[in-house]
């Protein structure tokens, strides 16, 4: 089975998460291929797809959007995972855990990084959150004082216990069988 794994990365930490995705595929038994998602790219002849982006002010990047818009009848027509990196996943976070609880259950309660038709069309096997690394570099100075005003750290903040289970999941979703 051959997988696309695509990926929207503003700052490398996205990509770093799609390659580790990509590997685990490859060590289940699955061809991939490892593409960024920008507005040249188009969907590979593939029998499954694992796409991910960067979520920047609660959406994903806008080339990750327009690619999933562009293909979404052929993503529609084979299984497909999403997932989204940002400063809070679902088991780590850049805050600390009382922060990071309330910004859960906050995003829990707004729309999706995805617009809702776009979700709706490609009827996802799996979806995942997972935190990414965060640089002062990559904030303008407000964002960088209130980052710290609510506890965030700096560095790298991946799980990568987490994305592994989830791509093992994952892999067992696109090729029909039900995950261990």
């Amino acid at each position: 089975m051959l997988v696309f794994v695509g990926c929207a990365s503003a700052y490398g930490s996205t990509r770093r998460i799609a390659e580790r995705i990509a590997r685990q595929l490859r060590s289940d038994g699955h061809d991939t291929v490892l593409r960024p998602l920008d507005r040249a790219a188009g969907l590979p002849g593939c029998d499954a797809a694992v796409l991910g982006s960067a979520v920047h002010g609660g959406r994903w990047l806008p080339d990750a959007v327009e690619f999933v818009r562009r293909n979404a009848g052929a993503l529609a027509a084979r299984p497909v995972g999403l997932f989204s990196v940002s400063l809070v996943g679902e088991r780590s976070s850049a805050f600390p855990s009382p922060v990071a609880r309330g910004l859960r259950r906050l995003k829990a309660r707004s729309a999706s990084e995805l617009p809702a038709d776009l979700l709706a069309a490609i009827a996802p096997v799996g979806r995942h959150d997972f935190a990414g690394a965060v640089a002062p570099e990559h904030w303008p100075a407000t964002g960088r004082l209130v980052f710290r005003l609510m506890g965030g750290r700096y560095g790298e903040h991946t799980d990568w216990d987490e994305v592994d289970a989830w791509a093992a999941v994952i892999a067992a979703r696109v090729s029909g069988r039900p995950p261990e």
